[in-house]
């Protein structure tokens, strides 16, 4: 229980952040750190790192997000964790458009190397890929793995997430400011639904 409660604590800090994120955000505070991040990055767009980044942003799109869900099952032999998953994904999902729909904030428009549609705060393919990703490190964790197997998956889990965060701001479609909001919100709310994952698995079960 001591652990759980920890979750719920860090949860709790992790949306502080984002509250804090989105009042810079409204307040137009972070306008200068988010052009400083962008130029940053803008160093280095090339033909090859464009076509990484188009792959790797894949991973948190509608498309993606499904893919990996239904290749997880392969994996997950429970039922229960199979629903889980995935709705706790349709939920994030319905969580950022709701939010965007009340911030309407526009998208960048300085180089945009791919079209998307839709406001920009906060970022969904930072939340799916975050909420994803953390899902399957929280399942890892839970499953009958040797600690190095756990570590290495868990670890590539991290890189995925940290990639697609990296690829919204490189291609053009998202400030710093909107996958960061989407990191910490996600990531809360994955750690407020793991929080009551043993209780409803016992109930339904």
């Amino acid at each position: 229980m001591k652990k759980e409660m920890l979750s719920l604590i860090f949860a709790g800090i992790l949306l502080v952040i984002f509250c804090l994120i989105l009042y810079l955000v409204w307040a137009k505070k972070v306008d200068e750190i988010d052009k400083k991040v962008y130029n940053f990055i803008a160093k280095f767009i090339n033909p090859l790192h464009t076509k990484i980044m188009k792959t790797i942003t894949f991973f948190g799109g509608v498309k993606g997000i499904i893919l990996s869900i239904l290749l997880s099952y392969f994996f997950l032999n429970d039922h229960f964790d199979r629903c889980f998953l995935a709705v706790g994904i349709l939920g994030e999902a319905i969580l950022n458009n709701v939010i965007k729909i009340i911030i309407k904030r526009f998208r960048p428009t300085i180089n945009p190397l791919v079209t998307e549609t839709g406001y920009s705060f906060p970022s969904g393919h930072s939340m799916s890929s975050t909420a994803l990703f953390s899902l399957f490190i929280f399942f890892i964790w839970h499953a009958p793995f040797v600690i190095l197997l756990k570590i290495v998956l868990t670890s590539l889990c991290i890189f995925m997430i940290l990639s697609v965060l990296i690829s919204r701001v490189y291609l053009g479609v998202h400030y710093i400011s909107d996958v960061t909001a989407g990191f910490c919100l996600s990531l809360a709310y994955v750690l407020f639904i793991t929080f009551f994952y043993s209780s409803l698995r016992n109930y339904f079960i």
